[in-house]
């Protein structure tokens, strides 16, 4: 497509393997399997036992992440062998991690680190009770805001398009607050397949303890942009990489905002670097001149 200008999104975690046609690409099993086995031996054995038709690690949390991470990077490197190049990286949420990779900036094998130490660092916040997150497809904003009205300690952290909201906190607040969606009319209230409220305040010192890791790491300034999904700002340097890094923990991020700024910059090719078209059918919401892809969509005619 020398037409299209490109952009490389990366998806936060894996939710199922049945739409991925990624391991039929030419080349891609063998880059795959290396990075699975690099990945293997740097943090944790047991992805060695991935699995895609018995849809391994959807309910480990940690290791979804892992997952995603690896589809990415070794999607964006097919790709570009095959001439693809993007003009933009974005990590949707915990995606940073691999645009980072494809952008230059950090290395595979920190990347897996960074994704590792912001979970235990996660894990170690003391946070009392049950936590996660939710989607309500179907009201507007306001909606939704009138009510959390009722429910203080919930937020929302993330806006998809403007019928689609993801919510944090606390598990029976969201579940009470996803009654009252189902009652207002939305069409999809659900909660989220993890089990830590994600770009909420309640991470604000898990990332404080996080940020001694990043800054302790070699980090790069990037070859190829990132936008970023919190601010929707253009970030090049290693500081402001950084900064990102340990935000994207705690602070409320907006896709439906950065998706609509890189079609104001251009950008008229999403390419989605991770199993599955998770990220392509939130598209579907977004309105513009555009096509959103995932590589098997590219490279299999």
């Amino acid at each position: 497509m020398p037409d299209s200008i490109s952009a490389f999104v990366f998806p936060a975690f894996v939710r199922d393997y049945h739409d991925d046609k990624s391991l039929l690409i030419d080349g891609f099993a063998d880059h795959f399997h290396h990075q699975l086995t690099l990945a293997s031996e740097i943090v944790d054995p047991d992805l060695s036992f991935f699995d895609p038709e018995n849809q391994t690690f959807l309910d480990h949390e940690l290791r979804t992440q892992y997952m995603a991470f690896i589809f990415g990077c070794t999607i964006s490197e097919i790709l570009q062998e095959r001439g693809i190049q993007p003009k933009l990286l974005c990590g949707y949420s915990m995606g940073i991690y691999a645009a980072l990779v494809q952008g230059g900036a950090i290395s595979f094998e920190n990347g897996l680190l960074l994704i590792r130490n912001a979970f235990q660092e996660i894990s170690y916040t003391n946070m009392s009770g049950r936590f996660g997150m939710a989607g309500i497809i179907g009201l507007t904003e306001p909606d939704i805001r009138s009510i959390l009205n009722s429910f203080p300690d919930l937020e929302i952290t993330n806006q998809n398009s403007s019928y689609s909201f993801v919510l944090s906190g606390g598990q029976k607040d969201l579940e009470m607050a996803l009654d009252l969606a189902r009652e207002e009319g939305a069409f999809h209230a659900r909660m989220l397949n993890v089990n830590v409220p994600y770009h909420s305040h309640l991470l604000k010192s898990a990332a404080l303890q996080f940020a001694k890791f990043v800054y302790s790491l070699d980090i790069h300034s990037l070859r190829i942009p990132l936008i970023s999904v919190l601010s929707q700002k253009i970030l090049y340097s290693r500081e402001d990489i950084k900064t990102e890094l340990v935000e994207n923990l705690y602070k409320h991020f907006n896709w439906h905002a950065t998706q609509t700024r890189m079609l104001k910059m251009g950008i008229n090719l999403f390419i989605e670097c991770g199993p599955g078209k998770s990220l392509k059918k939130n598209s579907k919401f977004i309105e513009g001149d555009y096509q959103f892809l995932s590589m098997d969509e590219l490279l299999i005619r």
